[in-house]
């Protein structure tokens, strides 16, 4: 039988090439999955400000508004019947 003859060293070499590739795969995959981690991360942590923020003014605002309810209202008693006569009455739709 003839048979041709392959190259042995042709054949080892794929296997290696074949492992680097693989190999160059794996590390670009974990590079751009720690990216994506730490970009949202940082994304997450913007939130977390934001939403300190919001909840430190909310505090504040509730805050002053209860001061503001704790002070006694002028009382006009000539001014609550006139109110009360101009109030229409709203429409309800039940269904």
């Amino acid at each position: 039988m003839n048979r041709p003859n392959v190259n042995r060293t042709q054949s080892a070499v794929l296997p290696v090439r074949q492992a680097l590739i693989l190999g160059m795969a794996v590390l670009l995959t974990l590079a751009a999955g720690l990216f994506y981690y730490s970009w949202q991360t940082a994304r997450l942590a913007d939130q977390v400000a934001a939403q300190t923020a919001l909840l430190t003014q909310m505090k504040a605002t509730r805050a002053s508004t209860l001061v503001r309810a704790a002070e006694p209202m002028p009382a006009s008693d000539t001014a609550a019947p006139a109110v009360l006569e101009t109030v229409q009455p709203q429409e309800r739709w039940v269904f």
